[in-house]
């Protein structure tokens, strides 16, 4: 029970980070090369659409890896920094 109440918050808060990072880099692309990204937040920060693109990867699992390589620069960062 402990870790389903730690984790839950750490697993929201990954998926809200690589939705997030996800969210602003592709409205980068669709500026700079061609505008054929969703451009609507809620598509990014849906936790709960289970629908399998192309990749075979739901919005939620891109989150979590994106969120997951987020955290793992941020190491790398903070030990180049010290």
């Amino acid at each position: 029970m402990f870790a389903h109440i730690v984790g839950e918050p750490i697993r929201r808060f990954t998926l809200g980070i690589g939705g997030l990072f996800r969210w602003c880099l592709f409205r980068f692309l669709n500026a700079a090369i061609e505008d054929k990204y969703p451009k609507k937040l809620e598509y990014y920060l849906d936790q709960k659409n289970e629908t399998v693109d192309k990749n075979g990867f739901n919005t939620a699992q891109k989150n979590f890896l994106a969120g997951i390589f987020l955290f793992i620069c941020f190491i790398f960062l903070i030990n180049k920094i010290e």
